[in-house]
């Protein structure tokens, strides 16, 4: 049995047995018998998986490939490519809750803690998928409560004049009656009768670009809503909703809004004005989940007691027609 300070300050206990080398890192120096305790317990409840960390993920991110959303995969892939080298190389069987820790400590310097808590928890996963015993954890950072910016109806009706004449004035619009930008740019003539729009698709980003969806988000988001009637036929004249891709609509929202005087947003907090104003409105909260397509626990069980459904989506088409 061996004891080894590592530049980091921490010591690492590494005894061979049976041909294969266990190791165990702790912060502090250990005395020869917690050493000897410690090396003892890795090594009897050592596993039969010997594969690195980076072999595992994708094994893992595979796995998930046909059942998870693209975006979601996509995001697991960046979250891979942002882990060091060295601990990728890591063989799982090996890593303890201290070479985590210092991982994510590393990722903590200059990332949110919302998106260090994914990082923590896509590695821990990832590890679990294979050693489901494992009982690793780590301290994650405080998670900072920040109100976002919701726009107001005088945004709104700013960024709407600003873009009339152009190619964003139709998505925009669209936005600010529930639609998902994934929502908006799937849509096809085809999906508007009269003044009726059918949302049941999404273009969503892979791995390799830009992919159709036959379903939306969620079973909640196939849904019908009826739209002005003026902006139907101006989606007519035009010959089509939109044929670019969602980044598109949000960079044009970026470089708009500092010109208005107003306060940064992107084209899905125009979903979020959407469920504020209709709120606002007099809309019940049942309403405001199936016109939105949202999926709640809490807005199922009100909604038993909603409304007709049909004369709310031809007041919406009047009260949104901003």
């Amino acid at each position: 049995m061996t004891i080894d300070k590592r530049p980091s300050g921490s010591y690492r206990i590494r005894q061979m047995d049976n041909g294969k080398v266990y190791s165990v890192t702790v912060p502090y120096k250990p005395t020869k018998r917690e050493a000897y305790e410690l090396i003892q317990d890795k090594i009897n409840h050592r596993v039969n998986v010997s594969m690195t960390f980076e072999e595992a993920a994708k094994k893992y991110i595979k796995a998930k490939s046909n059942v998870l959303s693209p975006s979601t995969i996509r995001g697991y892939e960046s979250l891979l490519r942002s882990i060091p080298d060295d601990f990728k190389a890591y063989d799982i069987s090996e890593i303890d809750d201290y070479s985590v820790q210092m991982v994510v400590n590393d990722y903590a310097t200059d990332h949110s803690p919302k998106t260090v808590a994914n990082f923590a928890n896509f590695i821990i996963t990832v590890i679990r998928l294979f050693i489901p015993k494992t009982d690793i954890s780590v301290t994650l950072p405080k998670k900072i409560h920040k109100e976002p910016y919701i726009p107001t109806v005088d945004d709104v009706k700013a960024l709407l004049n600003a873009s009339k004449g152009t190619e964003y004035y139709v998505p925009l619009r669209l936005a600010t009656l529930s639609l998902r930008a994934s929502e908006i740019c799937a849509l096809t003539l085809d999906d508007l009768k009269d003044d009726t729009l059918t949302i049941n698709k999404a273009l969503v980003r892979g791995s390799n670009g830009y992919v159709l969806k036959p379903t939306p988000k969620t079973d909640k988001s196939n849904r019908t809503i009826i739209i002005p009637h003026d902006l139907a036929e101006l989606i007519r004249q035009q010959g089509y909703i939109y044929n670019k891709y969602p980044l598109q609509i949000d960079k044009y929202i970026r470089r708009t809004l500092p010109k208005l005087g107003i306060e940064h947003f992107s084209i899905h907090k125009l979903r979020h004005f959407f469920a504020s104003y209709a709120h606002d409105l007099g809309y019940s909260e049942a309403l405001i989940q199936h016109l939105g397509g949202w999926n709640s626990d809490v807005m199922k069980r009100v909604y038993r007691h909603a409304m007709n459904v049909d004369d709310a989506k031809k007041t919406m088409a009047n009260d949104f027609d901003l």
